[in-house]
């Protein structure tokens, strides 16, 4: 059962190459930058990638244009120990990279972060692939791929209890040892239900027989708000940064499992590392 598991905590270091990103957009433009960001960041046990802001506000793009942005950060992937994730719900642009990681027979493993929820033959594909690839299952209820940015548009009508498990539901056919299944916070949930998840997360951990979980809410608007915080910009990162610590260490004390948490700022969760 999930509450004898042995708790494992790893830590997401997040880049995105997007100039609209409501994060950090646009600072990431040169190698010389992205080196900084990774010195920043420390020892890490992966590094999530993402080239396109699914944002409700922002326009999708193709995987042209999504695989043109990443090409200031491919070269260096390769020399990187940790593993590598790549935050695209576009099937072409994972494998494209997947083309990459076998061609030149790297070792470390690829993570395909994928934000439809769609568990389709893709996915599948995928991970017949090889043995170091892995998937980030998310919870997102737009129905099809192509509207993944509209998620906000396809809302649960479901609270509390019944929510979870609608969650639970959502997940338990996809149990596999290299899937780890993500909540998706922000994602097709209003406030009230991002709140009941991180609230009552072990509860979700009971429902589900797996050991593999990620919690990504670095950030987002829901945590925003709570702390009173009134837009995100430069001044009010390291105050919002410094709630998301906070949260994550009142969570996990009551989780088990591998637990992955994605965060802008993974160096601040080195001593909770420790505990």
């Amino acid at each position: 059962m999930n509450g004898c598991q042995k708790k494992s905590l790893k830590r997401m270091g997040v880049m995105n190459f997007t100039p609209n990103s409501f994060s950090d957009g646009g600072e990431l433009s040169t190698p010389g930058k992205v080196m900084e960001r990774l010195a920043f960041f420390g020892p890490i046990d992966a590094l999530d990638i993402g080239a396109e802001s699914t944002a409700p506000q922002n326009d999708p793009i193709d995987f042209y244009q999504e695989l043109k942005r990443l090409e200031v950060v491919l070269p260096m992937l390769k020399r990187l120990e940790c593993s590598i994730s790549i935050d695209t719900y576009h099937p072409e642009t994972i494998f494209k990279i997947a083309e990459l990681w076998m061609s030149e027979g790297l070792k470390n493993p690829l993570i395909w972060n994928d934000v439809s929820g769609k568990f389709d033959q893709s996915v599948k594909d995928f991970l017949k692939l090889s043995s170091h690839f892995h998937y980030v299952l998310c919870h997102n209820l737009a129905p099809i791929r192509e509207l993944t940015s509209s998620h906000m548009e396809y809302l649960s009508s479901r609270v509390e209890e019944d929510f979870l498990d609608e969650l639970a539901s959502f997940f338990r056919p996809y149990i596999h040892p290299r899937v780890i299944f993500d909540p998706c916070l922000g994602f097709s949930k209003n406030y009230e239900q991002n709140w009941y998840i991180l609230n009552h997360f072990e509860k979700l951990q009971k429902r589900v027989p797996h050991s593999r979980w990620l919690l990504g809410f670095s950030r987002k608007s829901f945590l925003r708000i709570k702390y009173g915080i009134s837009a995100l910009n430069p001044g009010n990162r390291q105050q919002l940064d410094e709630c998301h610590l906070l949260e994550v260490a009142r969570l996990l004390p009551k989780l088990s499992g591998e637990i992955w948490i994605r965060t802008h700022r993974p160096e601040l969760l080195s001593d909770l590392r420790k505990k």
